[in-house]
């Protein structure tokens, strides 16, 4: 009995024990439970503490609290942009984001600024309007150039049915925009192309199915018209100022469009690939395949009728050249008057509205600061299209920009791409003769870069980039193409111009600059007197003194003034035996790969194909970058082995 009794108290206390255990671990969920949610309650609170703050901001804007531009409290400048009834109605839309009011706060943009950002969502779309013939300098009407043989029916056909696809057509002769209907009736169109465009006009009123208005994107999901077809439509809305939501009849940028299911995220990274979405148009100048961007990019803005004209001829005149500071950006077809933005600011005649916005397509430019070798705090301003550099400290002590501007830029009067025109307009940059290779020229984004990003980005090999740094830094520092400043090679790898393998095969040829100096003796030595004395490698030598004679003359490591061969050779300096090496040109090594014909050639063959920037007045050379034509197929390999 004893035993029974013990046994069962034992079963007991086990039962006991497991309940406890189960209580336990039920408690320990439950307290896990109580900590997510305490978790999502306060990622909850989190969310709305930023919407909340979202929806003060928004309503602060519009009852009339300031936040101030560029740092400094202005108001007044709020004011202007809150009493602004399209300003106004798009912040009650929810069309200016949460990024946009931010640098509103903060200062980091202006009034003006942010108004010229809107002007393709509140302004007619930015289509292309007709062609700008160069040689006559007047507009003309797509179809009167394909009457004329300047293009093909149907290249005119597509500028036509995307005019359509962003709302209206466009009457060359006024200006004005018209619909479809009108464009008929007045004649602008023909009356063969009536479908067409009729069928185009729906990207904006709307695809009907069941009942409802379809964007384009919906209608693409819906099957009711071609992929194909669809992202065509979408490139050209989203080109020419945001996707047209048919329900409400606005036009809405991306952001918007995403968020509205006018758009995806992937139909959006798709729209400039060429297997997903291939190039629809084609350029009246040159019939080669474009996206619409890309043909927006090259137009004249016609100040006669306010239009987008596609410049045809071969003067090329929106075309990005390092050696002009300014490409021709707007035109007077009444009078034949051709300009650059900012020229036809000045003179009066476009508003600055339009100015920034015209800015805006060519360049972008933003502000950012770094601490010199010395540790003062300088401030540039830098174009990321372009590769261009300013800074503002230099601007000032040269005069190039007035104090009374500077503090004018800093409260937000002055935006920053007028004050990148005022700097343009009164620096005067002469050509450096004695310039080494300083940068290269990406023909095909019009962009400087250092010797050190065309390596990095593929449009130069190794060696080249090797060779073209020695010449740099022989004839006294590493370039820096976006500023024209020259750095040691200590500074230059702070400064991202050089990597660190880069580094150390230069140092030689920066001690052939600066001079060797003996080890025994202390005396600073030039390059053949060092190669004397075993100090420095003869191919190293010789390419110094090629560097060196090619851009001006051999340099004296102590005044650093350049002498002529005959000078160093009656210095004793040189042989006669190496002299006449280095006048044959024989001697000069195919030791480069031109970055743009991918040819073999010499460092004076570099020198003579280069050209000078009007920015620093430094040499650049022209550069591209060679496509690979992907992975060879079995069949590829079947014909090689024939």
């Amino acid at each position: 009995m004893l035993k029974d009794k013990l046994q069962h108290t034992q079963t007991d206390a086990e039962i006991k024990k497991r309940e406890n255990f189960t209580l336990q671990l039920r408690s320990q969920q439950m307290e896990e439970q109580l900590e997510k949610c305490k978790k999502m309650l306060e990622e909850l609170k989190g969310k709305l503490e930023l919407q909340k703050e979202g929806y003060e901001r928004q309503l602060s804007l519009i009852t009339g609290k300031s936040y101030g531009t560029r740092g400094t409290s202005t108001s007044q400048k709020h004011q202007e942009l809150i009493g602004s009834p399209d300003i106004h109605y798009w912040i009650k839309h929810q069309l200016l984001d949460e990024g946009v009011l931010r640098k509103l706060e903060m200062g980091l943009l202006t009034v003006e600024e942010v108004r010229a950002s809107l002007v393709h969502r509140t302004d007619k779309p930015a289509t292309v309007a007709g062609l700008y013939v160069e040689s006559s300098k007047k507009k003309m009407p797509f179809l009167e150039a394909a009457a004329k043989g300047f293009l093909a029916k149907t290249y005119a056909l597509e500028f036509l049915e995307a005019q359509a696809a962003t709302g209206s057509l466009v009457d060359l002769a006024t200006g004005e925009t018209v619909s479809v209907a009108e464009a008929l009736e007045k004649g602008i169109v023909d009356l063969s192309m009536k479908e067409k465009l009729m069928e185009a006009e729906k990207a904006v009123s709307g695809y009907i199915s069941k009942g409802r208005k379809l964007s384009v994107f919906q209608a693409m999901e819906e099957r009711i018209i071609d992929r194909f077809k669809g992202k065509k439509i979408l490139e050209v809305q989203v080109s020419s100022g945001g996707l047209f939501n048919p329900e409400t009849g606005m036009r809405v940028p991306t952001f918007i469009a995403l968020n509205d299911g006018l758009l995806s995220k992937e139909t959006q990274q798709s729209l400039h690939d060429p297997v997903s979405n291939p190039k629809g148009f084609h350029s009246p100048d040159t019939g080669q395949r474009a996206y619409y961007d890309e043909i927006l990019k090259t137009c004249l803005y016609d100040i006669n009728g306010s239009v987008f004209l596609v410049p045809f001829g071969e003067r090329h005149l929106t075309n990005t050249s390092p050696m002009s500071p300014h490409r021709m950006s707007v035109v007077n077809s009444s009078c034949g008057s051709e300009m650059s933005v900012y020229e036809a600011f000045k003179g009066k005649h476009i508003n600055k509205k339009t100015y920034l916005f015209l800015s805006q397509q060519e360049s972008n430019w933003q502000e950012n600061s770094l601490v010199d070798p010395s540790g003062n705090s300088r401030h540039f301003i830098a174009d990321a299209r372009s590769g261009r550099q300013l800074c503002l400290e230099s601007a000032l002590s040269q005069r190039f920009l007035e104090m009374s501007e500077f503090e004018s830029y800093r409260s937000g009067l002055l935006s920053i791409y007028e004050i990148a025109d005022i700097i343009f307009s009164r620096r005067v940059v002469v050509e450096d003769v004695n310039s080494p290779i300083a940068g290269l020229w990406d023909i095909t984004r019009k962009k400087r870069l250092s010797v050190l990003q065309g390596l990095q980005q593929g449009v130069t090999d190794r060696v080249t980039a090797l060779r073209l740094l020695e010449s740099q830094v022989c004839t006294g520092g590493i370039c820096d193409p976006s500023t024209g400043e020259k750095h040691t090679l200590s500074d230059a790898l702070k400064r991202g111009l050089l990597d660190e393998a880069l580094k150390q095969q230069l140092q030689q040829f920066e001690e052939a600059f600066n001079g060797i100096t003996h080890p025994q003796t202390g005396k600073v030595l030039s390059v053949f007197q060092a190669v004397q004395e075993n100090l420095l490698p003869k191919d190293v030598v010789f390419r110094c003194a090629e560097f060196q004679l090619l851009t001006g003359g051999l340099i004296n490591p102590d005044s650093k003034d350049r002498v002529c061969l005959e000078e160093v050779i009656q210095s004793n300096f040189v042989d006669k035996a190496t002299a006449t090496l280095l006048k044959d040109e024989k001697f000069q090594a195919q030791s480069l790969t031109c970055p743009k014909t991918k040819r073999r050639i010499t460092f004076k063959e570099a020198l003579e194909r280069s050209v000078f920037d009007c920015h620093t007045g430094l040499r650049l050379l022209e550069a591209t970058k060679v496509h690979a034509f992907g992975a060879k197929t079995a069949f590829h390999y079947l014909c090689a082995f024939k």
